[in-house]
């Protein structure tokens, strides 16, 4: 990419829009020469995001005095999908490298490959890991905000990623340059965390921002979402609890307790995030925390957040490695300093190599920049050709005799060719006939482990005072009643995702189970006598801490319940320890429908009868019905 003189920055947010003018001299460094800011004068959703956005960049660009019309583009970490995926190292080519990170981008990202623009970055990892980051964005949303400029009168030549262009800026800063510090960037719909540890990067999303505040303040004041963003501009600031006294205005004060709530909701989320950093990425304890976005400098902010994580808290100041226009107004422009980091990082993008360099331009407009870098190249080939045409037409009469030869040659050529082709038709003809041998084949080898499976699962699900006495194919299942009470595990928004469809059994396929079994209660010891052996509960840990939630919306929206709920299901394997040898099938029964391999829906999977034996008052005979998602095929 050619180096330019000048470029806009353009911060498209969640409900503004900042559009900064950076000048990039010969001798290096960047020179901020002008800033404007837009509100959105609606709500973003689908339908309206071009024009809303259009109509921001219009009055920013109309407000401002900018003398180019070549943009780059930092959209919200919001509108895209941020994972991170540790891989064994590689030390292959670099196209084989591109090809397995491409693999795992499919086996990640929560949406048809063919409607995403995806990028990835390699990041240093552990000694022995290869760490990579995806960034996965909707085509239309990309391709609204670039038609959106467009109708500004601008043209896209880079499209970035908040936290990149956030992460980038703050390296240039020297942030985490000498132990590890974290970036809290509040903005109006989200907040983007970030971690520096030396060379090393980690970065999340949360879901929680200045408009969760004015949200709860319309709710608890019963006004609208404009009115509320009113008040919280005007009285908000961040409680500081305990011994502080409160304000007079009962407003202020209510506010002030609405505002300590979300933070302490993002102060969950942020010690979160720090112990996953810790124990899955292997990093180092962070020791600086520096705030920026446009929600960060509420009023005792830094309080809060030094008095909760018990670390030196700070603004995050980017201006450090930009030199300022004469033309800027400094006083202005620290008034709007922390908004602007993302900013700085995109002119970054535009001056020189970045550490991290995510790239979500569609590729409709790749090919269009491509065309515009060929079209010198495209005209002199066009003057090229014409010359070529003028010679072949002055020269025409000479070499119609010689046309005329070699067209029968060329007759003769095609013949054989097509004897050629009939040849090569019967060869793959005959290839496909030995695949459809070799799939079969391979078909019967996939399964020949389906009964050890089966029977592994069995035992591994089996609480230790149970024993299985019969296990037989059902042709006929029953279905439970309409009176019964039991709920699918899928309530749990950690339930996994069952991959793929069911197969259909066949006659020959095995699918319905039942399994005859009895139960005992063993009396009362010291210690008492666990369910679940120390290796089953070892597997099951093991089961529950690989746990991914594949949809992204259902991530989202379950937050500190979803984890608490996952929190239980650990306290329970814990605990294990059970008297009664009546509700052993039960244990028994919800394990089984908690694996992978059984349909967890109560109307399939579940006890058939249970029979207490009075006279011995510990022993429970049992009847459990089971579905197989994949059916064991037996002869095809």
């Amino acid at each position: 990419m050619a180096k330019l003189e000048r470029s806009l920055a353009i911060d498209i947010g969640s409900t503004a829009v900042r559009i900064s003018e950076f000048e990039f001299p010969a001798s290096g460094g960047l020179i901020l020469h002008g800033f404007q800011q837009a509100d959105f004068d609606s709500q973003v959703s689908e339908a309206n995001r071009m024009e809303v956005i259009t109509r921001a960049l219009v009055e920013a660009m109309g407000n401002g005095d900018f003398s180019t019309r070549k943009a780059s583009v930092c959209v919200s970490g919001q509108a895209a999908f941020l994972r991170f995926v540790n891989l064994p190292p590689v030390s292959e080519e670099e196209s084989r490298i591109k090809q397995i990170v491409e693999y795992e981008a499919k086996q990640n990202v929560p949406f048809p490959m063919d409607e995403v623009i995806w990028d990835y970055q390699l990041l240093a990892g552990a000694e022995e890991e290869l760490e990579v980051m995806f960034v996965v964005i909707k085509n239309d949303i990309v391709e609204s905000i670039i038609d959106a400029v467009g109708n500004a009168g601008l043209s896209v030549h880079i499209v970035d990623f908040a936290p990149s262009a956030l992460y980038n800026v703050a390296r240039a800063n020297h942030i985490g340059d000498n132990g590890c510090g974290m970036v809290l960037n509040i903005g109006g719909r989200c907040t983007a965390l970030l971690f520096l540890d030396g060379q090393r990067f980690f970065a999340r999303t949360i879901p929680i921002g200045g408009f969760s505040i004015t949200q709860q303040i319309a709710k608890e004041f019963n006004i609208s979402t404009e009115e509320a963003d009113t008040l919280k501009r005007r009285h908000g600031f961040v409680a500081l609890g305990g011994a502080y006294e409160e304000p007079e205005s009962e407003v202020a004060a209510t506010i002030s307790k609405i505002v300590r709530n979300v933070m302490t909701r993002l102060h969950g989320e942020v010690n979160r995030s720090i112990s996953v950093y810790r124990t899955q990425q292997k990093g180092n304890k962070p020791s600086h925390l520096y705030l920026s976005g446009g929600s960060s400098t509420m009023a005792y902010t830094d309080t809060f957040f030094s008095e909760k994580l018990r670390m030196e808290v700070s603004y995050f100041n980017p201006f450090k490695i930009v030199k300022i226009g004469e033309s800027m107004d400094v006083k202005q422009l620290e008034k709007v300093a922390h908004m602007m980091p993302e900013s700085v990082g995109l002119a970054l993008r535009s001056s020189l190599e970045c550490p991290v360099e995510i790239s979500l331009i569609p590729e409709t407009l790749r090919k269009s920049q491509s065309f515009a870098t060929q079209k010198p190249f495209l005209v002199a080939s066009f003057c090229i050709w014409l010359s070529i045409f003028a010679i072949v037409f002055a020269v025409k009469s000479k070499t119609a005799t010689l046309f005329k030869d070699t067209s029968q040659k060329k007759k003769a050529n095609v013949e054989r060719l097509n004897n050629i082709k009939i040849q090569i038709n019967d060869a793959e003809d005959k290839q496909k006939k030995v695949f459809a041998q070799f799939n079969s084949i391979k078909e019967l080898l996939d399964r020949r482990y389906d009964w050890s499976n089966f029977l592994n699962a069995l035992q591994l699900h089996k609480p230790q005072d149970v024993w299985l006495e019969r296990v037989t194919k059902l042709t006929k299942p029953k279905t439970a009643s309409s009176k019964s009470k039991r709920k699918s595990k899928k309530s749990n928004p950690f339930a996994r995702q069952k991959k793929g469809k069911s197969k259909t059994a066949g006659r020959n396929d095995y699918a319905w189970f039942s399994i005859v079994g009895r139960a005992i209660a063993i009396p009362s010891t010291k210690p008492p006598r666990k369910i679940y052996t120390d290796e089953q509960v070892k597997k099951f840990e093991s089961i529950l801490g690989n746990l991914k939630i594949e949809n992204a919306e259902i991530a989202l929206d379950a937050g500190a319940e979803a984890q608490k709920e996952l929190e239980n299901y650990k306290g329970f394997w814990a605990s294990n320890v059970m008297e009664s040898d009546m509700i052993l099938p039960e244990v028994f029964l919800e394990s089984l429908q908690w694996s992978e391999m059984f349909s967890d829906n109560p109307d399939e999977t579940r006890i058939l009868e249970t029979n207490f034996n009075e006279k011995t008052r510990n022993l429970t005979t049992f009847k459990i019905q089971l579905r197989l998602e994949n059916p064991i095929i037996t002869k095809r």
